[in-house]
């Protein structure tokens, strides 16, 4: 093996991946990031899903009509801000170019065949290290309010399925007697879908806790360090200019989610990703009783309530509106009643008030795959844009993209990802 002296930019659930990957095989890897702890951005209290069944992107057909009725709209799941439209310009006609039904097939199909391999990943490293971060292998519920929905939902999960997808159709009486907690809206529960090899953990947990081993495989965690650009010699990447001064490399990996095309754009790249706002919620859940043991998806009301340990997470809202990381309260407030609407008799144990909310940027590519290896710069790969399946996805492109840094051959085809796409 040629042994490299690696830098990976970034610190979320995506660049601690990366930089254990090629740690633990045998590279001098140096994970940089700019906050004083990892995995406090995007990664800190997201949705907590580990859930390749849901690899249909957000620019589904149709979608430019929901984003223009979000305008007037402040309860819409998907919510366009006016004052986010000039910052998307180019990047949105390419998110609405790729929202016609082939190219959103196409790239459905190619998230989920990431996302299965990436989950199935994830689960051999958390046995063969012995991972602690709320994990759960129940599965994951997907709940409709109306047969149409439904069949919809059925659809795609029969697309999916030759490349592997294990699903069960339930009917109403199924669906609670899945997860019982759904009891308190069993008739506005029209059927449910199961997905059995869907998990759920704690994305900011599983970073900390991957740390270690990454650290006694060699590799070096910096944090407090400001990445400002790729230094190059002679066409080639070698090394970053930050805060620390100008560190040299073999090879670098940018894996700094929604700050990635900034920081290679003085190179002539330039990957069309935006931020995307999502919002949750976190209840300490520990003395309600009768709570979810499994995570509840609401199809109709596009909302996540995921149990992660004792705590019990609401999560929903994808809303353009640039580089705001303010908590809107009506954002907020909608998530509170989702929460309502979906367990009612959870939410009357809870002190709703007394909820930790959150808000992150997921990195969104326009055409809803990652980016995943090597730019047209010799020694700089990209492995970012991921969208809501960052957690989904992490494990699976750490390990791609070690493979293509180490120009073997890779498990899965990694043209549907390439970089320069």
């Amino acid at each position: 093996m040629n042994r490299q002296d690696i830098i990976v930019v970034g610190g979320g659930i995506i660049g601690v991946t990366t930089a254990y990957e090629l740690a633990q095989r045998g590279h001098r890897t140096t994970l940089l990031e700019g906050r004083d702890g990892i995995a406090l951005e995007t990664t800190y209290a997201n949705g907590g899903l580990l859930t390749p069944s849901m690899s249909d992107p957000w620019n589904a057909p149709g979608v430019h009509r929901r984003l223009i009725a979000s305008l007037f709209d402040p309860h819409s799941p998907m919510k366009l801000r006016l004052s986010a439209i000039p910052s998307l310009s180019w990047w949105g006609l390419r998110f609405l170019r790729n929202s016609n039904a082939e190219r959103y097939a196409v790239a459905t199909r190619a998230s989920f065949v990431l996302g299965n391999y990436s989950v199935a990943y994830t689960r051999k490293l958390t046995t063969s290290l012995g991972l602690e971060y709320d994990a759960a292998t129940r599965g994951i519920m997907k709940v409709f309010r109306n047969s149409h929905s439904m069949i919809s939902g059925q659809a795609l999960a029969e697309q999916l399925a030759p490349l592997g997808l294990r699903f069960e159709v339930l009917d109403r009486d199924g669906a609670i007697a899945a997860e019982p907690a759904l009891e308190g809206i069993r008739e506005q529960i029209a059927g449910a879908l199961r997905f059995p090899d869907d998990e759920v953990g704690d994305p900011f947990k599983f970073c900390e806790a991957l740390t270690v081993p990454f650290r006694h495989a060699g590799g070096e965690l910096r944090t407090g360090v400001h990445v400002s650009g790729i230094a190059i010699d002679r066409g080639k990447a070698v090394g970053v200019i930050s805060s620390a001064g100008r560190l040299r490399a073999d090879t670098v990996v940018v894996a700094a989610g929604k700050a990635t095309p900034g920081l290679v754009r003085h190179l002539g790249i330039a990957p069309p990703i935006r931020p995307v706002k999502g919002y949750t919620v976190t209840f300490d859940a520990s003395r309600v009783e009768g709570r979810p043991a499994m995570a509840v998806i609401d199809d109709d009301l596009h909302a996540a309530i995921v149990p992660l340990g004792t705590r019990l997470r609401v999560a929903g809202t994808a809303e353009f509106a640039g580089e705001d990381l303010r908590l809107s309260p009506e954002r907020i407030e909608n998530l509170l009643k989702l929460l309502s609407a979906i367990y009612p008799r959870i939410a009357a144990q809870l002190d709703l008030a007394g909820g930790h909310a959150w808000t992150g940027l997921r990195p969104m590519s326009a055409d809803g795959l990652p980016f995943v290896g090597a730019t047209r710069v010799p020694g700089l790969y990209i492995n970012a844009g991921h969208g809501h399946l960052g957690w989904t996805l992490a494990s699976g492109s750490a390990h791609l993209v070690a493979d293509l840094i180490a120009g073997g051959l890779t498990e899965i085809d990694p043209e549907p990802y390439r970089a320069t796409r």
